[in-house]
């Protein structure tokens, strides 16, 4: 490892380099401790004596002291000079492509299988709260390295494209508590969608505080010792079908502590406070609560997607490539999907609601007047639907509404059992 140098010389960001653009997916369910890595798939730059390199991204840092992201690049035992010097810069990029942190170009030699390591590149508080939205722009962190040869000028710019995916499984459903009013636990079952085994089971309880108030708690316990990382969220379902978040919470199972005894969770609303609003939240002593657990077992799928030269840099992290833009059009549907689910899941600046004979869903005309031709005629032809802020539609089920929102917003259908879709 070699103490870097940082470059004055800015001029060298006109002269031509390789960029390697590394997109991570899913980056939000990074399981690793600290001083534990992911890695990208290997790059070679074919401009600069085909020398191999590899980012490396410690999520939780590697200094036992601080909360920083570390970003290494290193050079790994491949062609080229024995000593071979380099200016670089590393970054994290916004969904359209800016700059949102770089530590500005170093000038540096490297050594085969030599590292550059920045261990303080940025504060994870600043990436997973603050400007969780910049950075993780539906959980995708796009990170970013650019090369420059020192010792001689490269004579056309070099691009590669990688993507890394942490595999996820999600499961959302309504967990109903019936006779809350008296209830002593109750539990629920998640189980693999792929061998139906039992992997997760959740147990809902009261615990009394004081004489005067009694708290909700959730035990979560793990069966399936494969898993890494989960995230829960509880929502109280009111009887106009509307969602209020109670508990959102992360989980990682980094040791074998975090398997032997169950974690346990406090909703925000008490028992008392859910009695009070009973005609809100409990009709029929029932509380309902509409559940998302996504979890993941460290499964990673990585590969390569675009390698090319001789294009103009502008193009390049636009994306486009000399006559292919099919990773272009990949990428923009990505990002369009990932921001409509967001629109969706977060009920942003929605503008009309499809109501059954039990719940409420808020959506947005403009999104479903593009994605269907029935909700378009509605929204502008001379129909009562049109100046209204809600759409009767009680005929269906809330699932049978569920689903077909999911669809309208990310082109997806969730849980579809091939049975039912005969």
């Amino acid at each position: 490892m070699y103490t870097p140098g940082k470059t004055q010389n800015m001029d060298i960001c006109e002269e031509k380099g390789s960029t390697f653009t590394w997109v991570i997916e899913n980056f939000t369910f990074c399981w690793q401790k600290k001083g534990e890595r992911i890695s990208s798939p290997p790059f070679v730059v074919d401009t600069m004596w085909k020398t191999k390199w590899l980012l490396i991204l410690y999520p939780k840092g590697c200094n036992p002291e601080g909360d920083f992201i570390s970003f290494h690049l290193k050079r790994q035992d491949s062609k080229g000079p024995e000593n071979f010097e380099i200016c670089f810069e590393l970054s994290f990029l916004g969904m359209d492509g800016s700059v949102l942190v770089s530590k500005g170009i170093f000038r540096n030699s490297f050594l085969r299988d030599g590292i550059f390591a920045e261990n303080e590149f940025v504060k994870r508080e600043e990436v997973f709260k603050i400007r969780r939205k910049d950075y993780l722009p539906g959980g995708v962190l796009t990170a970013r390295c650019r090369i420059w040869n020192t010792i001689r000028k490269m004579t056309r710019d070099g691009y590669s494209l990688a993507r890394t995916r942490i595999g996820v499984e999600r499961r959302s459903f309504i967990w109903n508590i019936k006779l809350f009013s008296s209830f002593q636990s109750n539990m629920y079952l998640i189980n693999s969608s792929s061998d139906g085994n039992g992997i997760i089971t959740l147990k809902l309880f009261p615990v009394s505080r004081d004489i005067n108030e009694t708290l909700i708690r959730v035990e979560v316990s793990v069966s399936d010792r494969t898993l890494k990382f989960l995230t829960l969220r509880l929502y109280l379902v009111d009887t106009s079908g509307n969602r209020t978040e109670c508990l959102r919470e992360e989980l990682a199972f980094d040791d074998n502590i975090k398997f032997a005894y169950p974690s346990s969770f406090t909703l925000s609303l008490s028992k008392e406070k859910l009695l009070e609003n009973k005609d809100l939240y409990l009709p029929n002593d029932v509380l309902k609560l509409y559940s998302e657990c996504a979890y993941t077992t460290g499964k990673v799928a990585q590969e390569i997607e675009k390698i090319s030269y001789g294009c103009p840099l502008s193009l390049q992290e636009g994306n486009l490539g000399c006559n292919d833009f099919e990773i272009a059009s990949l990428d923009s549907i990505r990002t369009l999907k990932a921001n409509l689910e967001s629109s969706y899941e977060d009920n942003l600046l929605c503008d009309v609601e499809l109501k059954t004979k039990t719940r409420t869903f808020p959506a947005h005309k403009y999104v479903l007047s593009a994605r269907s031709p029935v909700f378009k005629a509605m929204f502008t032809n001379d129909m009562s639907e049109r100046n209204s802020e809600c759409v009767n539609i009680e005929d269906l089920s809330d699932d049978t509404i569920n689903r077909m929102l999911v669809y309208i917003y990310t082109a997806v259908v969730k849980d579809l059992q091939w049975e039912s879709a005969s």
